[in-house]
């Protein structure tokens, strides 16, 4: 086995140990020489792979989030699976995640999606995630004809990068454990909005009752 590839290999065996780590406790709670002893490795050699604990959790979000796009990537390739069925999976898993995943993880994931630019494009609107999501809610007809492809992204842009804005979140007193409280009912708004209704929809709705 070549030296690139053994690294490459003890690198991800460092990561996803620190994970399911980060994912049980406080990310501040665990601490560098435990991780090292966990591992079967040393302190020294740990920081040859991160410099340090930030670089770690950086590293460590960013790994989980990739592997929960790809996972929804791979949803959105089975052709076995409805538009719907791939929804109602994102829900699930962010339900999951809300319930399982300790509070300060969380923080700290939300903290990441704020201050840490790498992490933000996974998700933005210009990500592949984003636009093989488009492309297979109109190809299974539940984006609606009406709906630009400009309009869409720009709001999905919209929800996405909202929260990123520390402004926004003074404005409402949120914390990430309020926005967590109406993650739910954020997700029914986007997708009602996303997933859009008829004119003819809109203008039933609105339309005065007649008088008796």
């Amino acid at each position: 086995m070549k030296r690139s590839e053994r690294k490459n290999m003890m690198r991800e065996r460092i990561l996803q140990t620190a994970s399911k780590l980060y994912l049980k406790v406080d990310p501040e709670e665990v601490k560098m020489r435990e991780l090292a002893r966990i591992i079967g490795i040393s302190s020294a050699t740990l920081y040859k792979y991160f410099s340090s604990k930030d670089e770690l959790s950086r590293a460590v979000v960013m790994q989980i989030l990739t592997q929960y796009q790809n996972t929804i990537m791979d949803d959105l390739n089975d052709p076995t699976l409805t538009f719907p069925e791939i929804l109602q999976r994102m829900q699930r898993f962010s339900r999951q995640a809300h319930r399982n995943v300790n509070m300060k993880t969380m923080d700290l994931f939300f903290k990441m999606y704020q201050d840490n630019n790498e992490i933000n494009r996974l998700f933005d609107s210009r990500s592949d995630f984003w636009r093989q999501f488009v492309a297979r809610g109109r190809a299974d007809g539940y984006i609606a004809d009406d709906l630009s492809d400009t309009a869409v992204f720009i709001y999905i842009d919209m929800f996405s990068q909202y929260f990123r804005n520390q402004e926004h979140m003074d404005k409402f007193k949120m914390t990430p454990q309020l926005l967590q409280k109406i993650d739910r009912e954020l997700d029914k708004m986007f997708l009602r909005g996303l997933l859009g209704e008829s004119d003819e929809y809109i203008e039933n709705k609105t339309k005065p009752e007649k008088e008796i």
